[in-house]
């Protein structure tokens, strides 16, 4: 797959192509509707993504919220791939990317590109202000030859699949709600980095997860996890496992940190690269009277982990 970082109108692009637009932070269930659709006219054709970066609320508004993604770049590119798209354009978003007109943003990147076909989610907006909507967008677009396909929301419990009901479902730790939404489990990728040993010292030797800073995190708590495992053998290895996501009360920890216990294995993770997928949260993050307490609390999360994946 082609990845374009998009700073101004292209000057070229490979083609002819099948181009969806949209944020994609989370290419959950009503993005993957949009990407179907798309993939339906793409015969003989390129299926490309249009897409933007940072989120357009975070460098609009600054709300920190926004500064952390689903779907960080990397993470997204590798949920597109596996969908099947050729080339992504990433637009680089700032204030005065904002503030282009919305016809003038069709001219100057849209219709310099080789495209058969645009397909958009029908709440797509653009231009200043969003003032432009999917249907000015077909508008603007037929009449140079270029078809417009607006696709239906998804709907999942009478509501419609978005990005903000799955960032609200993680932040009160409802993984599995958040899974219903995104088709899979929300999982967050980073590299293995030395920590305190604590949890060795325990009997649960734990992985300190290091830059996952653009995620979005779940609530803090401790959760029943899925861990791909990968980095330095060409496949890629499976594990169940224990998380807790927090700040350590017992042992007066400070930085909010993912530590994850993998059940029965053994070997050195540091530098490895580890995909940890959310499945349900066992609890909350509480501070234990002292670590021996907390050694039972753990043994107790395990069990009941081990309960669940019949290990």
């Amino acid at each position: 797959m082609n990845i374009t970082e998009v700073h101004a109108p292209l000057e070229q692009a490979p083609g002819p192509a099948v181009l969806a637009i949209g944020k994609f932070d989370g290419v959950h269930l009503g993005h993957r509707a949009i990407l179907s659709t798309a993939q339906q006219y793409a015969a003989g054709a390129r299926l490309a993504v249009m897409t933007f970066w940072p989120h357009p609320v975070y460098v609009l508004t600054g709300n920190e919220r926004y500064r952390q993604s689903l779907t960080p770049p990397a993470e997204q590119a590798r949920q597109l791939a596996q969908l099947g798209v050729d080339d992504v354009y990433r637009v680089h978003f700032t204030k005065a990317f904002a503030a282009t007109p919305g016809d003038e943003f069709v001219h100057t990147y849209l219709f310099r590109m080789p495209l058969r076909r645009i397909v958009v989610g029908e709440d797509f907006r653009f231009g200043h202000g969003g003032r432009f909507t999917a249907q000015d967008l077909k508008a603007l677009c037929e009449p140079r030859g270029i078809p417009v396909t607006i696709v239906d929301a998804i709907l999942e419990s009478g509501a419609k699949v978005s990005s903000s009901r799955i960032r609200e479902h993680l932040e009160h730790g409802r993984v599995e709600a958040a899974e219903a939404l995104l088709g899979r489990p929300y999982a967050v990728t980073g590299v293995v980095e030395h920590g305190a040993a604590l949890g060795r010292q325990l009997g649960f030797p734990t992985a300190n997860l290091g830059g996952i800073d653009d995620y979005v995190l779940p609530a803090t708590g401790v959760y029943a996890v899925a861990v791909a495992l990968n980095g330095r053998e060409p496949e890629t290895s499976n594990w169940f496992g224990v998380a807790n996501l927090g700040y350590r009360p017992t042992v007066n920890g400070s930085a909010l940190r993912l530590e994850v216990h993998l059940l029965d294995f053994s070997g050195d993770l540091y530098g490895r690269t580890l995909r940890v997928a959310f499945l349900r949260r066992l609890r909350e993050e509480k501070r234990f009277a002292d670590v021996e307490a907390l050694r039972a609390q753990i043994a107790q999360d395990v069990a009941r982990v081990r309960e669940m994946v019949g290990r």
